[in-house]
């Protein structure tokens, strides 16, 4: 009897932290959207957008929210409000 190569459906399965706006999020899946980044940073998608950043390199996900990307263990991004600001 054959023994099931499980390796894919524990990397498909697995979870990493990474780090937004300086705060560790656990429990990110590997495979995952940036809009699922930010729920789980407990940031509102509807009124902000991800950056990946990487030393001086910055990679926007603004209108990409629902996009399917790897992240990796630690890995750093920014969160950018885009709602309107109340003027007073």
């Amino acid at each position: 009897m054959a023994v099931a190569d499980t390796r894919h459906e524990d990397a498909a399965h697995k979870t990493v932290r990474v780090i937004v706006d300086e705060e560790l999020v656990s429990g990110v899946p590997q495979h995952t959207t940036p809009n699922e980044i930010l729920r789980l940073a407990g940031i509102d998608p509807a009124d902000h957008y991800l950056v990946r950043v990487n030393g001086r390199h910055r990679e926007s996900y603004k209108d990409e929210g629902d996009k399917d990307i790897t992240v990796h263990e630690r890995e750093k991004f920014v969160s950018v409000f885009t709602g309107s600001t109340p003027t007073s």
